[in-house]
């Protein structure tokens, strides 16, 4: 049995790969939408649930797992942490899977949201925050919240959440992506974004076609860079990973 830590496509991508190999499979996901998305298969089972180390651990006993494949979010660090502690004390393969990065020229880059909320600080203009809900809260008290409109997934619980923190209606962009590098620059346009901030979520991700929207336009792009984080047997190809596997 093969525990893939998912949540993202390329996951949902491995797991049918290694359900194609004849393997059996648990796939997890933190939502129950994500959930949703995998395709039904006798010899899949999918839990949503945000787990930790000690679930993991419990995990690789109940079901006898053998190897652990995180193909969870760039920066889902905390996530992945606990895979690794999970296969060391469980004794068992780590795999890791993660999108290559993105090499841009023009782009101002940070290593937190810290230092991007100092460097927006009372800035006037137009801002897109484009880095999902997670992080949301950090933003709740930004002395530039009247000029920042946010594109979140258009879930109740996150339009929800984004409504908790005190965003308006006409401040929330609830939809799904990826999205083209046209859409790209409609939406800019329309609202008259001057700044962009963004994550490394690789190409799959749609950050490809966020960023060369902006440069296009000198919208001035505010990345956020990955959690550094020293992963065993790490993999940016999805064939070189199930061929390692087998």
């Amino acid at each position: 049995m093969i525990l893939v830590l998912s949540g993202t496509e390329d996951g949902r991508l491995i797991v049918e790969k290694l359900l194609d190999k004849n393997h059996s499979v648990i796939a997890t996901t933190a939502t129950n939408y994500g959930a949703r998305l995998f395709k039904t298969h006798p010899n899949l089972k999918v839990i949503s649930k945000r787990l930790d180390k000690e679930d993991m651990v419990d995990l690789t006993k109940k079901y006898n797992i053998k190897i652990i494949v995180d193909a969870t979010h760039p920066y889902a660090a905390e996530v992945s942490k606990n895979a690794i502690e999970a296969s060391e004390e469980s004794d068992i393969k780590y795999f890791r899977f993660e999108r290559k990065e993105i090499t841009y020229e023009n782009i101002d880059r940070f290593s937190s949201y810290e230092q991007v909320i100092k460097y927006l600080e009372n800035k006037k203009e137009n801002i897109i925050l484009t880095t999902g809900s997670n992080n949301l809260d950090k933003f709740k008290n930004v002395n530039f919240k009247d000029n920042l409109y946010i594109r979140v997934l258009p879930t109740a619980n996150v339009v929800k959440k984004c409504t908790d923190l005190g965003f308006l209606p006409k401040r929330i962009l609830a939809l799904q992506g990826p999205f083209s590098t046209d859409f790209n620059k409609a939406v800019y346009e329309f609202y008259n974004i001057k700044y962009i901030v963004t994550k490394d979520s690789g190409d799959i991700g749609g950050t490809n076609e966020k960023i060369k929207a902006a440069l296009d336009m000198n919208i001035k792009v505010l990345l956020i860079d990955r959690p550094q984080i020293d992963y065993p047997n790490k993999y940016n190809s999805i064939r070189e990973l199930i061929e390692d596997i087998e």
